[in-house]
């Protein structure tokens, strides 16, 4: 039983710090305009699904996790009936594409402000697609485009964040968006 209870540890601590923080974000005054979500809304929603997994884990351990003993001995008949496997060949590397993916995503956060969330987010996607070779240009224009509303849909009608909406007549895509999406 000591064996259970030091896997259960970190569980149960935290699920105690997440019990205090739902305290805690209970304590949050705040009136919401118009029917909509407070500040208060999504922490607690965060918390109370960490502690939901805390719990579950937690039972999962005291009632249905086998001893290690027991785990010991299925391991070792598996490990023993698998023939012995031929090295792999070395794995190639793209340190050039891991550059590229750094670059675009420093560039998405200089130029966010300017573009606006929407066309900023649509060339970041894009960008990465292509630098990982996929070379369906359709597809890569479609998904993130889509992608690219339905972050700006949920941020800013869901969950109610303020996002970068761009200067000049990009500000003015930003906004068309918004009327077309229902967003005030």
């Amino acid at each position: 039983m000591p064996l259970r209870l030091n896997r259960i540890l970190p569980y149960v601590i935290v699920f105690a710090i997440a019990g205090y923080l739902y305290f805690a974000a209970g304590q949050i005054e705040f009136a919401a305009p118009g029917g909509r979500l407070g500040p208060g809304f999504w922490p607690k929603v965060i918390l109370v699904l960490a502690m939901l997994t805390c719990l579950y884990e937690i039972l999962k351990i005291l009632f249905f996790s086998k001893s290690e003993r027991e785990l010991a001995g299925v391991l070792q008949s598996i490990v023993e009936g698998v023939p012995e496997a031929e090295p792999e060949p070395p794995q190639k590397t793209y340190p050039y594409r891991l550059i590229a993916g750094i670059a675009l995503t420093i560039g998405y956060a200089l130029a966010i402000e300017a573009l606006g969330f929407f066309l900023c987010t649509l060339l970041y996607l894009a960008g990465f697609m292509l630098i990982g070779r996929y070379r369906r240009v359709g597809v890569v224009l479609a998904s993130s485009t889509i992608g690219s509303l339905i972050f700006m849909y949920v941020f800013m009608k869901i969950v109610y964040i303020s996002l970068p909406l761009g200067e000049g007549p990009f500000a003015e895509v930003t906004f068309l968006l918004m009327r077309i999406m229902g967003i005030k």
